[in-house]
């Protein structure tokens, strides 16, 4: 089974309202656990606030598109919402079910707004899902392969940095028997020095080992 790892960029516009929540510094939209459509156009989600989570309840009840939002006194930051599905969520879950995708929640917002997904599925199936997102939305891929139980949870573990040069080793065969590729090799690709690639990668693979034992 392979997966697929995309962002879709915030769109500013009626197609997506990062995650049903008007704009406000004090709170923001950090993942979605889980969406499902109703039958009459509706949505409900579990939903995952960073911030000021009374303040953040506050703007989502007074959203005319929220219809119902209540809170999980157990885990705080966690919000139940019944809402009016946006067009970019309707269309997304839609080519899902059309293509037997599988989303492996949560789907995560970064830090620009974007909105991370990750879709396991059969190989052609998922190019199918991914030539069918609506066009004008530029969306990034940030990794693909063979699907494993732990592949996010290791890499949730990593800066953007520190994922993009284990990437790198990983694809120059710094890490094969024999190895294809010395720390200088990957130095001259980044433009650094060899000493910092190594202590970057001796981060990398401590925090790794770490979660592993």
């Amino acid at each position: 089974m392979r997966y697929i790892t995309i962002v879709i960029p915030r769109i500013d516009d009626e197609r997506c309202s990062n995650g049903q929540c008007a704009p406000d510094q004090a709170v923001t939209v950090e993942a979605i656990h889980h969406i499902n459509l109703l039958d009459d156009g509706t949505g409900v989600g579990l939903y995952q606030l960073r911030g000021d989570f009374e303040q953040g309840t506050n703007v989502l009840e007074a959203n005319p598109d929220v219809l119902a939002c209540e809170t999980s006194e157990a885990s705080e930051g966690l919000v139940y919402l019944h809402f009016r599905a946006n067009a970019l969520m309707t269309d997304l879950l839609g080519i899902f079910r059309q293509y037997e995708i599988v989303v492996d929640w949560p789907m995560e917002y970064t830090d620009q707004g974007g909105l991370r997904v990750t879709m396991l599925g059969e190989d052609e199936k998922i190019r199918e899902t991914i030539a069918e997102i609506p066009d004008g939305i530029q969306i990034t891929l940030e990794g693909t392969g063979e699907y494993h139980s732990d592949t996010r949870r290791l890499a949730s573990l990593l800066t953007e940095r520190q994922q993009e040069l284990l990437d790198l080793a990983i694809d120059e065969g710094y890490y094969e028997m024999p190895r294809r590729a010395t720390l200088r090799d990957l130095a001259d690709r980044e433009g650094i020095s060899a000493g910092t690639v190594g202590e970057h990668l001796r981060k990398i693979e401590t925090k790794v080992i770490m979660e592993l034992v």
